[in-house]
C-alpha cells in the first residue's frame, strides 16, 4: 500500500505543482512603433499601474515615465514604481513606465558627432555612428508620446529617465527643449562626452536665459567609481561636478545632485531612481492619521503640490477608499463622512 501511494502521489503532486505554474504574473505589455522619423521599427515596453484596469473605480489618467535602455532598466523599476505608490503609504502617484528598447545606442542618445581617436589605433574613430540625439528627441516627441497618449489614459505630466548616454541625453533635452518633459533623471551621466559639450552648452544656456524653467525638476546621481577612479571614470566625475556648481550656483532650477559612496557607474541607477522618484513628487504623500484629526488637510497639501509641480492633482479614489475604510475601522465618523462627501465630488457615480 505503501508504495502504490507513493507512485500515486507523485504524479498527483506534479500535475498539481505543474497546474499551478501555468499562472503567469505579467508586468507590461510588448507595443511595436513604426518611426518615419527614423526610419525604423521601435519597441516598447509598457507597464500600466495596479489600479488601471480596476472595474471597482472610476477611469483614471495617470502620469508617464519615459524610461531609456528599457531592456536593461525595464524589470527592476516597474516594481520600484510600483512599491512606492502603494496605499496608504505613496511617495509618488501611480505612473505609467514606457521603456524605450534600443536599437543603436549610441547614434541615438548622443548629441554630438564623435571625432575621438582610439588610444590604440590613431587611425580608428571611437563612437562613429554618435551624433543622433535630436532626431531620436524628434521621434519621441512627435512619434511615440502622441502613441501613448492615443492609447492609453496619461495625465499631462511625464517624466524622462536616463543612466550615461541616456543621463547625457537627458540633460541635453532639458537644456535644448525643457518643455518636452516636466522632471529629468540622469543617473552618472556620460558629461565628459566631446570635451564636455553639455557643460559649455549649459553655460551658454545661462548666459541666454538667466534663470531654468519654473516647474521643472532634474535629479541627478553620481556613483564614486572608487575601483575604476583612475581610468575613464575621472573625466565624467571632474565633469558632473562640474555641472553641479553651476547649476546650484545659479539655485533658480528644482535640482538635486546625490552622490552615492559605494556605488559604480553599472549599478547606481537602481538607489538614483529610486531617490529621484522621492525627490521629484516630494510632497505627494499624506499621513493618513493626521487626516483623521484634520481632514481638510488631504484637500489642502494636494493644492500645495499641485502648485509646486504645475500640474493639477488630486487624490486617487483608491486612495479614498483607503482613507474612508481607515477611518470607519477607526470610528472617526465625521472624517468617514467628509471624505466620502470629497470621493463623491471628485468621483460622482454614474
Amino acid at each position: 500500500m505503501n508504495n502504490w501511494f507513493k507512485i500515486i502521489y507523485l504524479p498527483v503532486f506534479l500535475l498539481f505543482t505543474f497546474g499551478k505554474s501555468q499562472e503567469k504574473l505579467t508586468i507590461g505589455e510588448k507595443q511595436n512603433v513604426f518611426s518615419k522619423v527614423l526610419n525604423e521599427n521601435r519597441e516598447i515596453w509598457v507597464h500600466l499601474p495596479k489600479t488601471y484596469n480596476d472595474n471597482t473605480i472610476n477611469p483614471a489618467k495617470y502620469p508617464v515615465i519615459y524610461l531609456l535602455d528599457g531592456e536593461i532598466n525595464f524589470d527592476y523599476y516597474t516594481g520600484l514604481t510600483d512599491f512606492i505608490a502603494r496605499t496608504p503609504y505613496a511617495d509618488i502617484p501611480e505612473c505609467i513606465v514606457v521603456g524605450i528598447k534600443n536599437t543603436e545606442r549610441t547614434r541615438d542618445l548622443t548629441p554630438t558627432k564623435s571625432e575621438k581617436k582610439s588610444p590604440v589605433n590613431p587611425a580608428l574613430t571611437l563612437f562613429a555612428d554618435s551624433g543622433g540625439s535630436e532626431n531620436f528627441l524628434k521621434f519621441m516627441q512627435e512619434e511615440l508620446k502622441p502613441f501613448i497618449n492615443k492609447n492609453y489614459r496619461t495625465q499631462d505630466y511625464c517624466v524622462l529617465v536616463g543612466h550615461s548616454f541616456g543621463g547625457l541625453f537627458a540633460i541635453n533635452t532639458f537644456l535644448s527643449h525643457p518643455d518636452y518633459f516636466n522632471a529629468y533623471v540622469a543617473n552618472d551621466p556620460s558629461l565628459w562626452w566631446d570635451n564636455k559639450v553639455t557643460i559649455k552648452r549649459t553655460k551658454e544656456y545661462l548666459e541666454k536665459n538667466k534663470n531654468f524653467p519654473a516647474k521643472k525638476s532634474l535629479y541627478v546621481s553620481q556613483a564614486d567609481n572608487e575601483e575604476q577612479q583612475k581610468n575613464w571614470n575621472s573625466d565624467m566625475t571632474q565633469a558632473i561636478e562640474e555641472f553641479k556648481g553651476m547649476i546650484e550656483k545659479n539655485g533658480s532650477l528644482n535640482y538635486k545632485h546625490h552622490f552615492f559612496e559605494g556605488e559604480t557607474h553599472g549599478t547606481v541607477s537602481y538607489p538614483g531612481n529610486y531617490e529621484a522618484l522621492k525627490f521629484i513628487f516630494k510632497g505627494y504623500r499624506t499621513d493618513i492619521k493626521q487626516l483623521a484629526k484634520n481632514p481638510k488637510l488631504l484637500e489642502e497639501e494636494y493644492q500645495k503640490f499641485s502648485e509646486k509641480m504645475g500640474i493639477n492633482f488630486i487624490p486617487s479614489e483608491a486612495y479614498l477608499n483607503v482613507v474612508i475604510k481607515f477611518m470607519k475601522s477607526n470610528g472617526f465618523k465625521e472624517s468617514e463622512t467628509y471624505f466620502m462627501n470629497l470621493k463623491d465630488n471628485y468621483y460622482p457615480k454614474k
